[in-house]
């Protein structure tokens, strides 16, 4: 079992961020320990075997930015097991923050037995919509149908050219003060020329998950 000791925020270059949000370590410590749930939950669901979930301090970062901004809308590509899911479900559970998740519904495992997002609580279903299909398609159609977002998680096909169509399709759906969160954001220079493009900052969190914010 992972303790929560070897999970600390790296806040090292991280100081316009934490800026950006209005917080400081202080409050990212607290809600790191309260991520801490997740990653006990996440540990005794899935254990050592490797479905291609965040990591352990990216699930902190992730669960931080949906409490602390907070996020009453996230949208998310990418769902696998449900652990993203469930961190940012968790993270919004106060303030009833709603989910809306894109894949492409595929069953997930080694087996290939498990439905996409099976590690979502039944308690939060009800704030979560999962819309399946690849987001060429889908994302266009149904993004027009849900709120403004504040936060957008991009995790699914991490291609150039597709890291680069859901970034600009979600651009005009973002709130005012938006956080866009790009996981294996190292796999292709799109997330850099992004933000790059559009004047944003983006920065390193951990491993190789980023943040772009204005």
């Amino acid at each position: 079992m992972l303790k929560i000791a070897q999970i600390r925020p790296d806040f090292k270059g991280k100081e316009r961020l934490l800026e950006y949000l209005n917080t400081d370590s202080d409050e990212i410590e607290r809600s790191f320990r309260l991520a801490f749930e997740v990653i006990q939950q996440v540990d005794q669901e899935i254990g050592d075997r490797n479905y291609w979930q965040l990591s352990y301090p990216e699930v902190s970062w992730l669960y931080a930015a949906v409490e602390i901004l907070p996020s009453k809308v996230t949208v998310e590509t990418g769902v696998g097991s449900g652990v993203s899911s469930l961190t940012i479900l968790k993270a919004s559970e106060d303030f009833q923050g709603r989910l809306f998740s894109f894949d492409l519904g595929k069953k997930y495992g080694e087996s290939q037995e498990m439905p996409v997002g099976y590690l979502v609580p039944r308690e939060y279903r009800d704030r979560w919509s999962l819309i399946i299909g690849n987001t060429r398609d889908t994302l266009p159609v149904k993004i027009g149908e849900i709120p403004q977002a504040d936060i957008f998680l991009h995790d699914s096909d991490h291609s150039y050219d597709h890291v680069m169509f859901e970034l600009e399709t979600m651009l005009p759906r973002m709130k005012r003060r938006f956080l866009i969160i790009v996981d294996n954001y190292d796999w292709s220079e799109a997330p850099r020329d992004f933000a790059k493009k559009h004047g944003l900052n983006l920065i390193h969190m951990a491993d190789d998950m980023c943040f772009i914010f204005p």
